[in-house]
């Protein structure tokens, strides 16, 4: 886990690093339109130079880090700078990659590899607003505030935050709407896209790692189990279903041979660890409980914890009905309990994907299979990761997460579109592939 690489200050993010993007921007602004005398190729640069200035002056210095003002240590924190995540830079190498890869068997399919270039800048625009989208929609209750510092929230995606689904989501109907603007065939750049996107999610995913989010639940099985450090999201999840202290939970919601508790926060305490922190506070098992931190609680409930000899500042603290037990920050261990480490294995999968439907796109009966192919298996693998994941909810009463629903969806929808997809578009060969499988000889 490796959250923060390295951070600009802020000094940069108020001046410098616009003007110099102006600067750099004008000049291949220049030299495209001059260029073989093709001033197209400017205009489709326009776009990129545009937005990317936009994020430099209306949302850089915005989304920095605070800390303390060394000129003034009691007064408010001041921005130090932006931090560059591991996160977003994996991100960013995953759209370079699968750009890549799209450009070179674009180029090898007769298209021009600038306006591939152009369709993967909006199609990543879309697919970044449509993952943060779906994650704002998801984790609704997380943002609150004034309207200013929920939008601030929002587009702060510095630590992560972004689901795939609403990236696929963002960046089809992103790329649709290129496609048919520019009058380029649709299903045939989707079978040349796919394979990308996955080897962009692959690294993305690393940058899932880096980042602690997208966890598994507890694993007993050393071996492939992995650890969080302290403060990392793994861990404070465990802190708050009591598995870190040593308490087998249920969640209320999701039990049907338990009754439906109006606070959907609380669990059902199934056991106790014998010797752990959670026996050591005295917490009972076989009883409901809720656990918060003891500075978070309202004053009625923090006059209850001191009137028990309770820390109110420096612990966690657990209720069970009327009676309050607390363990001690000091208490805690310095990394999580062992977690299934789906960060790796999505990588794999994904990586494992593209390289078949790389190898699978010259066997395609009609233009379109390889896109609902790989949707199809993407959302098949994805159903099974989300059985070992531990960072969504249940949705719809159920205890299948959001993205669980959504796979279901876009499987079916995959099937339709492989069986019984549109036949119009021509299948085009590439030099050196065999050419589809029963494709009558002469067809283009």
């Amino acid at each position: 886990m490796q959250q923060t690489l390295f951070l600009v200050p802020q000094s940069w993010l108020e001046g410098p690093l616009l003007i110099t993007w102006l600067v750099l921007g004008a000049i291949i602004l220049a030299a495209l339109a001059l260029r073989n005398g093709r001033p197209s190729e400017a205009f489709n640069f326009l776009p990129i130079y545009i937005v990317v200035a936009a994020i430099l002056y209306f949302v850089a210095p915005r989304v920095g880090i605070t800390d303390i003002n060394p000129a003034d240590p009691n007064g408010p924190e001041i921005k130090v700078g932006l931090a560059i995540r591991g996160y977003g830079v994996m991100m960013l190498a995953g759209i370079f990659a699968g750009v890549g890869l799209s450009v070179y068997r674009g180029q090898r399919q007769g298209f021009d590899s600038e306006k591939i270039i152009t369709l993967a800048f909006w199609m990543c625009i879309c697919g970044v607003v449509g993952a943060r989208l779906f994650y704002v929609i998801q984790k609704r209750d997380q943002f609150s505030g004034s309207i200013p510092e929920m939008v601030g929230e929002m587009i702060n995606m510095t630590q992560g935050g972004l689901v795939v689904y609403g990236s696929l989501i963002g960046a089809t109907a992103g790329g649709a709407f290129y496609l048919w603007y520019s009058k380029m065939p649709m299903l045939r750049m989707a079978d040349i896209a796919i394979p990308g996107m996955l080897v962009g999610l692959a690294l993305g995913r690393i940058g899932c790692l880096m980042n602690g989010c997208c966890f598994g639940g507890v694993c007993d099985i050393p071996q492939i189990a992995q650890q969080f450090p302290a403060g990392s999201p793994p861990y404070l999840r465990q802190i708050e279903t009591g598995e870190l202290l040593g308490i087998d939970p249920e969640k209320a919601n999701q039990s049907d041979a338990l009754p439906i508790r109006p606070d959907a926060a609380e669990r059902y305490a199934k056991s106790i660890l014998p010797g752990s922190l959670a026996e050591r506070a005295g917490v009972q098992p076989e009883q409901w409980y809720a656990i918060g931190f003891t500075s978070d609680r309202p004053d009625k409930e923090l006059r209850a914890i001191k009137q028990q000899g309770l820390a109110i500042e420096s612990s966690v603290a657990i209720s069970q009905g009327e009676q309050w037990h607390a363990v001690p920050f000091g208490d805690l261990p310095n990394q999580s309990l062992g977690v299934y480490p789906t960060q790796i294995l999505a990588a794999i999968n994904a990586a494992l994907l593209a390289a078949f439907l790389w190898w699978y796109f010259p066997f395609r009966r009609r233009n379109g299979q390889v896109f609902a192919l790989g949707i199809i298996l993407y959302s098949i693998t994805r159903f099974c990761l989300e059985l070992i994941r531990r960072d969504e909810a249940g949705q719809f009463g159920t205890q299948l997460t959001i993205s669980q629903w959504v796979s279901l969806v876009v499987v079916l929808g995959g099937v339709l579109l492989f069986v019984a997809g549109p036949r119009r578009e021509p299948v085009t060969s590439e030099p050196g592939d065999p050419g589809p499988v029963g494709r009558q000889a002469g067809t283009v």
